[in-house]
């Protein structure tokens, strides 16, 4: 007698095969899904390209140079103009906190009646300029109020042909002219600059400018372009006209017996 044991066999029910189907969908739906995730991802960053965070940090604007008075140091510039001296001669020597120093000579007062005079030599890198831009940045620099504008006529001096411009201070009277100047010696990283003024609205002869800055000098120089500048300037320079005292008038008739003066004449 032979028995048979025949395995059992059970036929899913409704419920089974719902779940089925549900977890067939709900695995479809997550594949989709992870592929539209990752074609969005490789179209937005390419295969070479890393995804990482980066931070980009926003520029900060530099703080404007600044200036502050430094100790009279060995090896400068000065000014010897005897016509301008008894104006009273004061000399600022100053650094600014990006390298560049500058000697300020200043005679008289800009504000009052008298005439006016300043010389600015700075040394250092200097982007070029018209007078007319120097004289406003030096003006900004100081502290000064006056009034700007370009001259087209270049001033002849010991160190070359220098642009000019026109300068107006205010007084406690009106106004004073002046005649501003300027020059860029690129090859010595040096400017010269400065003003001549009348103590009054009078044109300032160009004469007089010229024989103001000619009086400008080196002294003990250690820089070799810059006292090459000065020394070639010093065989350039022309005399300035001396100042002539007024004499006075010779009479028109004799002292003694009241007569006309004889007139008297020269054989040639």
């Amino acid at each position: 007698m032979q028995i048979r044991h025949e395995a059992e066999v059970r036929l899913p029910d409704g419920r089974t095969r719902a779940a089925v189907l549900a977890l067939m969908a709900f695995t479809t739906i997550v594949v989709l899904a992870s592929t539209l995730v990752w074609t969005i991802a490789g179209r937005a960053y390419p295969a070479g390209t890393p995804l990482r965070t980066t931070l980009t940090a926003e520029p900060v604007a530099e703080p404007p140079p600044v200036w502050r008075s430094v100790a009279v140091r060995h090896g400068g510039f000065d000014v010897d103009a005897p016509r301008w001296k008894p104006l009273g001669m004061e000399t600022t020597h100053l650094r600014r906190s990006d390298g560049l120093s500058r000697e300020l000579f200043m005679f008289g007062d800009a504000g009052d009646g008298r005439r006016h005079a300043a010389i600015v030599v700075d040394r250092g890198d200097m982007p070029s300029a018209t007078a007319a831009e120097d004289m406003a940045a030096i003006a900004a620099d100081i502290g000064a109020t006056m009034q700007v504008s370009p001259n087209p006529l270049p001033l002849a001096t010991k160190f070359g042909a220098m642009g000019s411009a026109d300068i107006i201070f205010d007084t406690e009277r009106g106004h004073k002219a002046c005649l501003g100047f300027s020059l860029h010696a690129a090859g010595a990283a040096l400017r010269i600059a400065g003003w001549v003024c009348n103590g009054g609205p009078e044109i300032v002869s160009r004469q007089e400018a010229t024989c103001f800055i000619d009086r400008l000098f080196a002294v003990g120089l250690r820089d070799g372009a810059a006292a090459s500048l000065f020394a070639k300037a010093e065989l350039a320079r022309q005399p300035c006209p001396a100042q002539t005292a007024v004499s006075p008038t010779a009479p028109a008739v004799s002292d003694s017996r009241g007569r006309p003066a004889p007139l008297r004449f020269t054989r040639l």
